[in-house]
């Protein structure tokens, strides 16, 4: 594999010296494919720059279905580095700042410029973060979804879910898993990554997983959004564990629920989130019925992210949450 520019070339020692030998306690979460580890190279005499210090390293495993389903066992190492070194991408806020990497026989894992604090699927349910935080969180993410479809030739990230997104301390998302990614400059999908099976259960859409998955476009990505959306304001998380079970099944997945306890101008904004300084009663029935739209059955009834986008800087709380964020940003990012 040819060394792309200005990214530096790590051999599996000195990921397992990043992460402690790949410590459990440093294990954040696992992605579809690859597990994160939070990382330290400031003292390791590695040559990257003033940016050194905390990092995120995401390692594939050597049984990992991307593996499985490819000649190619370097092939998502190789997609995602020229997907993240694009001009057209590289320096998106809410994209990774990538590091290095390692193909190596017993590691293939890449190191990004990201001080983790956690991933989003850990976070939803508890009560380290506000309303505001929750919002912004959603808006920054619509933004970077909108961004990527809104290229002359769309990318598709398919595969998105809370456990892909990584927020730093600052509370910023960041997409952390780019397996499936198509479009764009990485091309359409291919037979092979049709493939390979979606373990993203509740995150994927309906509609196109029952046409046996031969076709996908961008409201697959509005789907998935929706599902994030939902179980972010009522701090809810799809129970994966109680799908197989017949007396909870499907309703465990948190779109179902929504759909079951949905009614009109009604909000499914979490009572302790309702409480938040930030809080319009006004605005948990708008982003609610946002979500519900994003989970239709039928994608020409889902909105595009751009409505997203637009719907969101509509609330009413979000000169609020506009003053509060600490990531403000006064322009957008377009790229080159």
């Amino acid at each position: 594999m040819s060394c792309e520019a200005n990214l530096v070339v790590f051999t599996s020692e000195d990921l397992k010296l990043c992460t402690n030998n790949f410590h459990r306690n440093n294990l954040i979460g696992l992605t579809q494919f690859c597990k994160l580890y939070r990382g330290q190279i400031k003292q390791q005499g590695f040559s990257i720059g003033s940016q050194a210090g905390d990092v995120t390293v995401k390692v594939w495993g050597e049984r990992s279905s991307c593996i499985t389903f490819t000649n190619d066992e370097f092939l998502m190492v190789k997609e995602e580095i020229q997907f993240l070194t694009h001009p057209s991408i590289k320096g998106h806020p809410n994209l990774v700042n990538l590091i290095g990497y390692c193909c190596e026989k017993e590691v293939k894992g890449v190191i990004y410029y990201l001080s983790p604090w956690d991933t989003l699927h850990n976070l939803i349910p508890k009560d380290n973060m506000n309303w505001v935080q929750r919002v912004n969180v959603l808006l920054q993410f619509a933004q970077l979804l909108e961004f990527l479809h809104n290229k002359e030739k769309p990318f598709l990230v398919l595969n998105t879910n809370a456990s892909h997104i990584m927020l730093d301390w600052e509370g910023k998302p960041t997409l952390v898993d780019y397996g499936l990614i198509s479009g764009g400059i990485i091309g359409e999908m291919t037979p092979l990554k049709k493939k390979m099976p979606m373990h993203t259960i509740g995150f994927v859409d309906p509609f196109f997983a029952a046409k046996g998955g031969s076709y996908w476009d961008t409201s697959c990505d509005v789907f998935s959004f929706g599902v994030i959306l939902l179980g972010l304001i009522a701090k809810r998380n799809s129970e994966l564990e109680n799908v197989g079970k017949p007396q909870l099944g499907l309703d465990s997945l948190v779109h179902n629920w929504a759909k079951n306890v949905y009614r009109p101008s009604f909000s499914l904004v979490h009572r302790s989130l309702q409480e938040d300084w930030s809080y319009f009663a006004e605005d948990g029935t708008a982003i609610t019925e946002l979500g519900m739209r994003c989970v239709e059955f039928f994608p020409v009834n889902r909105p595009t992210m751009k409505k997203v986008v637009e719907c969101l800087q509509g609330l009413l709380g979000f000169r609020r949450l506009e003053d509060a964020r600490p990531n403000k940003r006064e322009k957008t990012f377009h790229g080159n």
